[in-house]
């Protein structure tokens, strides 16, 4: 049960993770290949794509998971809560909607690069593998949705905290972190 929570919690941020330190250290070793031993490798920058377009698809879902989608909500901050509960349920639903369409058309294209037999030009990697990023991108992403409109549903009649309300509780748990930081530096 502890796995699976884990996994709940951190999946797509230890991938996220893990992609960009692979960029990184790629594109370091690029660095040095080229500039210091005049030897550049043909196959780095194909790769730190490949891993950025995985990261892009992958984020779909951190983002949904932690709640920073991005969104228009001082319009809805001024409805009354239960309102603002449903306004937040249906654009979650709706999203899960436009998210189960683009990953069927995500699936059908990955379906049919296959076929092609396509490889990448400097890894000779299937290019099919490139397009399964966004099958596991928005499949996550629905997940996530799911997720969201299930916690909407169990929470309705809890009231929803505006954005100004957030902004304030975030500022101030910044400032009590900033305070205790430097009060421990004091001692």
């Amino acid at each position: 049960m502890k796995a699976i929570k884990w996994l709940d919690e951190n999946f797509e941020g230890t991938i996220l993770l893990v992609m960009l330190l692979l960029i990184t250290t790629v594109m370091s070793a690029q660095i040095v290949a080229r500039y210091i031993f005049s030897n550049p490798m043909a196959w780095p920058e194909e790769f730190s794509r490949y891993c950025y377009v995985w990261t892009v698809f992958l984020s779909l879902g951190f983002t949904i998971r932690k709640g920073n989608m991005l969104r228009v909500n001082v319009a809805v901050d001024l409805f009354p809560s239960i309102a603002r509960n449903i306004i937040r349920l249906c654009a979650d639903a709706l999203l899960l909607v436009v998210f189960a369409v683009f990953f069927y058309h995500a699936v059908q294209r990955t379906i049919f690069i296959y076929g092609t037999g396509q490889v990448s030009p400097a890894m000779q990697i299937p290019t099919w593998l490139m397009y399964c990023s966004t099958v596991a991108g928005f499949g996550i992403g629905m997940l996530r949705l799911a997720q969201a409109c299930y916690f909407n549903v169990k929470n309705f009649n809890m009231r929803s905290v505006t954005t100004k309300e957030a902004v304030l509780q975030e500022a101030a748990e910044e400032a009590a972190a900033v305070t205790g930081d430097q009060q421990r530096g004091n001692k």
